[in-house]
């Protein structure tokens, strides 16, 4: 029977890609909280089932905005 060889490892760069998208995330989540609590958020955005998509969008928005800024810079 042949070795058989698994080379599992995260490099730098998917170290900095997971950090990245993990503080995107937690920025939507934090900007819906800030706008839920300040009372700006629509009611149907505020129902258990669609919070998660929200949030998302919210995490997509704040990326494209940090992506914009960075390639323009």
């Amino acid at each position: 029977m042949k070795d058989l060889k698994v080379k599992l490892g995260f490099g730098k760069k998917e170290i900095a890609k997971t950090g990245k998208g993990a503080v995107v995330g937690g920025a939507g989540a934090l900007a819906y909280s800030i706008i839920s609590g300040m009372g700006y958020m629509p009611d149907a955005f505020t129902s258990a089932d669609v919070v998660p998509y929200v949030v998302a969008g919210l995490a997509a928005a704040i990326n494209f905005v940090r992506q914009f800024i960075v390639d323009n810079d």
